[in-house]
């Protein structure tokens, strides 16, 4: 079926991933802001994405300053 029918209220766009015509109320817009085609190239968003990294503590438990150099003379 072509898609240059005329349907009140609805308008042409082109899917902004593979280029085809399609009227908007075939589309859908996804995470990235691209109107694109609802059956073909429409995708969620990777889980992974929402995963954020912990911050590590690494200091060391009980520090104390570092001693002066104590020298020994060997006779």
């Amino acid at each position: 079926m072509r898609n240059t029918y005329y349907k009140k209220g609805d308008w042409n766009v082109i899917c902004d991933i593979c280029g085809f015509k399609k009227k908007f109320s075939e589309t859908s817009i996804n995470w990235k802001n691209q109107v694109v085609c609802s059956d073909t190239c429409y995708e969620d968003r990777h889980p992974q994405d929402f995963v954020f990294g912990k911050a590590d503590k690494q200091t060391v438990p009980i520090a104390r300053p570092e001693q002066p150099d104590k020298f020994v003379d060997y006779p």
